[in-house]
């Protein structure tokens, strides 16, 4: 078994993800999430803590214990769960747009008795954020977004005045883990992106062993 969750850790963070849609319009791409039981074995897989580094990057945010956070893309709460520890004052919102990974990560919350730990449905193109946060956070998953420019201008009213945005993925090149080449954006090409969207870049680490991770500020404008 540990061998057969290995193997396919391996194909979620490479090329051959299971069923998948691929859709090169505006450069995102969309993969088949729908069974949440099944996915919880490699996302939670403790083998992904030794490259992905939660504990650091957590760290490296700068969190508030009373901090609203919104993890778009949360799946079954890799993050949004450690989130939660870490503002026990504060309130974490999980953003997913497969209904199978909004009610594991619920029924996780539950089940674990995270208070300030829920999940939701937003969309593609929109991903539904209720209030204002002080951090929205994505990991793993910008390439997923459909015209990124417009998706970023779009919630921009959903930061509070000194809100940030923070984003972790891949770097080009030949990695153990990851999406191919032809799905990464360099950090180059996300920061252009979201500069059209009216973001600021605060910070650029290159500090975890595959990804880098970008801190936005929203812009004057």
């Amino acid at each position: 078994m540990k061998k057969i969750i290995k193997y396919l850790l391996f194909l979620l963070f490479t090329s051959a993800v299971l069923p998948q849609e691929h859709d090169y319009k505006h450069q995102s791409v969309k993969h088949n999430f729908s069974n949440a039981e099944k996915w919880a074995k490699i996302f939670e897989n403790p083998e992904r803590d030794g490259w992905q580094q939660p504990d650091h990057v957590i760290q490296s945010i700068g969190i508030q214990p009373n901090a609203f956070i919104v993890d778009i893309g949360s799946a079954t709460g890799y993050f949004p769960v450690r989130f939660a520890k870490v503002v026990p004052q504060g309130k974490v919102i999980g953003v997913d747009v497969e209904k199978d990974m909004v009610d594991y990560l619920n029924d996780r919350a539950q089940k674990e008795g995270i208070n300030n730990l829920i999940s939701i449905l937003g969309e593609f193109h929109d991903p539904k954020i209720p209030e204002t946060a002080d951090i929205v956070f994505i990991c793993n998953t910008y390439h997923h977004i459909d015209d990124r420019v417009t998706y970023f201008k779009n919630i921009k009213s959903k930061f509070k005045t000194n809100g940030k945005l923070v984003i972790v993925d891949f770097r080009k090149g030949d990695l153990p883990v990851g999406p191919p080449d032809k799905q990464k954006i360099s950090p180059k090409n996300l920061i252009k992106e979201l500069e059209k969207a009216g973001f600021v870049l605060t910070q650029h680490q290159e500090d975890l062993p595959y990804q880098y991770m970008l801190t936005f500020k929203l812009g004057d404008s």
